[in-house]
């Protein structure tokens, strides 16, 4: 399923600007200050088919100040990340999707009394003419995921607080739903610094692969591209990466999710140097390593 929104990243205090969105059939409502605000949940967002109930905390709470409602649709906990979906109710009307542009989503995620978010991904799209849906995907590297957790997360819009929303949550279920598969594969970059894919996991979120790198000083964007044993393509890109690991996710918006009939995954490592100077995203990847196997033992 392809995404709707453009992935942004930003610091720890997370300003989450969508530059492009569509107009959505609502997936639920309720009225709030005299206005429908419209819901949607991770699944949906995230074009995911498999049952997302058991590992869900929905919150559907809403706060409100400043003109503008936030509502807290739901979250999940995985390995590392907090996904979020949630909806902006604005006062003036949006006459067409660009009117996003007016409109500044930022949060803070606590967790357990600690500020931890480091970076955001995401997209946001016009659910009609007073509503943003969103779904962000924060990293959250240093915190265990499958614990019971105290979660706080505080919004504002335009730099103006709407509010903040306290609940507990978990990613233990998930946890144990997550197949996992050691790799041990190391690539040379252009530079001589090497990268180690060190383990492949997958759960009704998604796929990843894990890496580790000899070099704090990392300059290049990896890739990795191949297929199934059933012939459909594959690719992972570089999702998050921090001074001596990273992870890759799997690229959905062409080829979608793993396929679950899969039992082999064939991919050919790619980089390319990240920009300097005018900040232009080079597109030229080179291979920098043979293909390799991930043998696929038990399917999500």
């Amino acid at each position: 399923p392809h995404r709707w929104g453009k992935y942004v990243a930003a610091a720890a205090f997370l300003g989450l600007v969508a530059v492009t969105g569509g107009v959505f059939t609502p997936a639920g409502q309720f009225v709030y200050a005299g206005v429908k605000t419209v819901t949607y949940d991770l699944s949906e967002l995230l074009g995911i088919s498999k049952d997302l109930e058991p590992y869900r905390t929905v919150v559907g709470k809403s706060v409100s100040d400043n003109g503008y409602t936030v509502t807290l649709n739901d979250v999940v906990l995985d390995e590392g990340r907090l996904y979020i979906s949630n909806t902006v109710t604005v006062p003036e009307r949006m006459e067409s999707d660009e009117a996003l542009m007016d409109y500044t989503e930022s949060m803070t995620v606590f967790i357990n009394g600690r500020m931890v978010s480091l970076a955001a991904s995401g997209g946001s799209g016009r659910a009609d003419d007073y509503n943003i849906v969103s779904d962000w995907t924060v990293e959250v590297p240093d915190v265990d995921t499958a614990n019971e957790l105290d979660m706080e997360i505080r919004y504002s819009v335009n730099g103006d607080d709407v509010g903040a929303f306290e609940f507990t949550a978990s990613g233990e279920e998930l946890a144990l739903d997550t197949l996992t598969i050691p790799l041990d594969e190391t690539v040379t970059l252009p530079d001589g610094s090497e990268v180690r894919f060190t383990r492949y996991t997958s759960n009704a979120m998604g796929q990843n692969i894990y890496f580790e790198k000899t070099s704090a000083d990392y300059s290049y964007d990896l890739r990795l591209e191949g297929e199934d044993d059933l012939g459909n393509p594959v690719a992972f890109f570089a999702r998050y990466s921090q001074k001596t690991e990273g992870r890759m996710e799997v690229e959905t918006i062409d080829n979608g999710y793993i396929s679950d009939e899969a039992q082999s995954l064939t991919l050919t490592p790619y980089a390319v140097k990240m920009p300097e100077g005018d900040g232009k995203m080079n597109s030229d990847y080179e291979q920098i390593g043979e293909p390799f196997t991930i043998q696929i033992s038990e399917n999500q």
